[in-house]
């Protein structure tokens, strides 16, 4: 199980460090990894080749994970080929905190990368439409949920990045492949306007949200291929240099 498990990651980690070389020679590369997070959301089904008449499932593995692993392998990559002596944290815990991926030089930290494969769960914190919803329910008593508690928890996390690690608030990245499951399509939200959302309830540039897809909503665990890239992970990679290069 070990060597199937370690092969699956190379195959992975193959294919980051293509796509960084695909980079580096001036390819946009962000297509290739929604088309990759595609097959990640097909392997993690592939408990469905066991169905039969006395045996069906409806629950595959989350791909969060692996897709952590990939990104953070690109960067990797991206860095060693460039000779740029990067450290790439994945999930590394310190002070207390554990961000997705950490970027580091001559033991500074540069960068935070946040990594999301989907965001229902926060929902709240990307969209004002279903922000305003629960704000409305929880008002007149009809929920105890308030949304402001999950705006709160999730800009605090972000920011304690920043303390923790002695960075600006413009160092730390929130990557998300789609706004699907944030999205809904009886709402008329724009991406310019998920953009500022962002940047209001995160208190982070809107430039800092990483989102691969202009197709609200594409669902890349089925079989919508409408990708419809973004450059953003482009120029991700072109302000990790540029933070770099403020390093003391």
């Amino acid at each position: 199980m070990y060597d199937t498990r370690l092969s699956y990651l190379i195959k992975i980690d193959d294919f980051s460090k293509l796509l960084a070389t695909e980079y580096i020679s001036g390819e946009r590369i962000t297509e290739r990894i929604l088309t990759t997070i595609v097959t990640l959301y097909e392997c993690a089904k592939v408990e469905r080749y066991f169905e039969d008449a006395h045996f069906e499932t409806a629950y595959h593995s989350p791909i969060t994970g692996e897709l952590e692993f990939f990104i953070a392998r690109i960067l990797f990559h991206y860095s060693t080929l460039k000779n740029k002596e990067w450290k790439v944290y994945l999930r590394r815990q310190e002070n207390r905190t554990a961000p997705d991926i950490r970027l580091s030089k001559n033991e500074k930290t540069f960068a935070i990368i946040e990594v999301k494969a989907k965001a229902g769960w926060i929902q709240q914190f990307l969209s004002p439409v279903r922000f305003q919803v629960d704000l409305e329910k929880y008002n007149s008593g009809a929920s105890i949920f308030n949304p402001n508690d999950l705006i709160n928890t999730s800009k605090n996390q972000l920011h304690k990045y920043s303390e923790n690690f002695g960075i600006e608030t413009d160092c730390i990245f929130f990557l998300l492949p789609t706004l699907k499951l944030v999205h809904r399509k009886k709402y008329s939200t724009s991406l310019a306007q998920y953009y500022e959302y962002f940047a209001s309830t995160s208190g982070l540039p809107r430039e800092n949200f990483i989102l691969l897809s202009n197709n609200v909503n594409l669902d890349l665990s089925g079989r919508d291929r409408d990708f419809n890239p973004t450059e953003n992970f482009e120029n991700l990679i072109s302000q990790l240099d540029k933070l770099e290069d403020q390093l003391p």
